[in-house]
């Protein structure tokens, strides 16, 4: 495995996924719009040519469940599973004396946000986000270290607002620190890791370091450094780290920005964050996600997919696949029905366990559920309507909902009936996964 992101973009390299623009590019809206391009075909993307800054810019790094599960170092077929034990055996993070995120360090006015090739995405965005940004703070009574990303906009020198409140982490956080008077100290670390990225978008429970869930997905302890200018912690061998802090009772508006469902957050009255100091590679690889795109998705949806196959798992259903990929809301699962009535059973379950779920589609497990029209070829060919499909209304669902188009959940039964399985058995053409028909041509 890969130690570090840029380890892991020749990686990607080596494998094919990777395109390498050495043209100009502007950060405001061509570069988001060449990311758009480069996921219609499954690669990676790195921007060596930016302008205004000469920090090249990667996307897409994790835009697919083969890059992710190359990053992992497993099967993208065991993805899912790989996850789930590794994530059971967490490894504490460990503290060493160097790091090459800390190769240069710039503190106080040398230290300034705009350094930086930050990206403005969408057109209707108040301006340049970092959107890879991983926020580490702690507890100022306990001590527990969290990290999560949070956007934030850049709003010239030193000051960048960021979006945060309860019921996140950060934002418990941040509402103690205020009780007491004191800013909270925030590092944002830029250029992850894909473990690092996938413990960050986890929701743990409160007092579990993130820290120790990229251990277990490294199956080693996650190397840090103490930060320069604030007491935590930060990875030794990511690219970029801001150390600064979230002033209380202060917010200023910050948006609109166009978030993961792709509707723009309107503007509203977010934390800011003052820059303390930044420390980098020589070199430094500036990353920055597409909100709602497939890296995105492809990023949360493996730990929520997580969730819902141990809690379906734990009824004794046999659960073969699952997936959130193409929305954090929908969610199909495939299963090896056992008795009519069980895929009701499994997607009352997968709502309970997740519960922004929207709609659950229940397949068979010859169904695959990756794929957008082997899934809706099962609903069309398999599902019942009237009985197959079953709604709960006013059940808890996606919290910033202010329409309530959310708090309604959706089952569909897209399974065969046992009594008549082998008329519904699906045609198969031997060998076509391994037959090549450029071998033909």
């Amino acid at each position: 495995m890969p130690k570090d992101l840029r380890g892991f973009i020749d990686l990607l390299e080596e494998k094919g996924l990777l395109i390498r623009v050495k043209k100009a590019v502007n950060r405001r809206f061509e570069l988001a719009a060449l990311i758009v391009k480069a996921q219609k075909i499954g690669k990676a993307i790195l921007f060596e040519n930016v302008s205004d800054s000469s920090i090249p810019v990667v996307s897409n790094v994790v835009g697919s469940r083969r890059m992710l599960a190359l990053a992992l170092d497993t099967d993208e077929e065991q993805l899912l599973e790989e996850y789930v034990k590794r994530s059971s055996n967490f490894i504490e993070a460990k503290i060493v004396d160097q790091g090459a995120v800390q190769e240069v360090v710039k503190v106080g006015e040398d230290a300034t946000a705009e350094m930086l090739p930050i990206v403005t995405h969408s057109e209707l965005d108040a301006g340049p986000y970092i959107t890879a940004g991983i926020a580490v703070a702690k507890d100022p009574e306990t001590g527990y270290r969290n990290a999560s990303f949070n956007r934030m906009q850049l709003k010239g020198g030193q000051r960048l607002g960021i979006r945060m409140m309860p019921p996140q982490h950060l934002g418990i956080i941040h509402s103690k620190a205020e009780s007491r008077g004191r800013n909270l100290e925030v590092a944002v670390v830029i250029g992850n890791h894909p473990a690092e990225m996938l413990a960050g978008s986890t929701t743990l429970p409160y007092n579990v370091d993130h820290f120790a869930l990229a251990g277990a997905l490294r199956r080693e302890p996650l190397r840090l450094v103490r930060c320069k200018t604030i007491d935590l912690e930060v990875p030794a061998d990511a690219e970029i780290v801001l150390e600064g802090e979230v002033l209380a009772n202060v917010r200023e508006e910050e948006g609109p920005y166009g978030d993961f469902m792709q509707f723009y957050v309107p503007p509203a009255r977010n934390h800011v964050f003052k820059l303390k100091a930044i420390t980098h590679r020589r070199n430094p690889i500036y990353q920055t996600i597409l909100a709602g795109t497939v890296e995105d998705t492809t990023l949360l949806a493996l730990s929520r997919e997580s969730l819902v196959y141990k809690a379906v798992k734990e009824t004794g259903s046999e659960v073969k696949a699952v997936s959130l990929t193409t929305n954090l809301f929908n969610c199909v699962i495939s299963i090896k029905k056992k008795f009519e009535g069980e895929p009701k059973n499994v997607a009352m379950t997968a709502f309970g366990a997740y519960y922004w779920l929207k709609y659950c589609v229940v397949v068979d497990e010859d169904v695959d559920v990756y794929n957008l029209s082997d899934v809706w070829w099962a609903i069309a060919t398999r599902s019942k309507p009237d009985t197959g499909l079953f709604t709960i209304p006013q059940a808890r669902g996606f919290p910033r909902d202010p329409h309530n188009l959310h708090q309604t959940k959706v089952g569909i039964d897209a399974t065969a009936p046992l009594y008549a399985k082998e008329e519904y058995r699906r045609r198969r053409i031997p060998n076509v996964e391994s037959i090549k028909l450029e071998d033909y041509m």
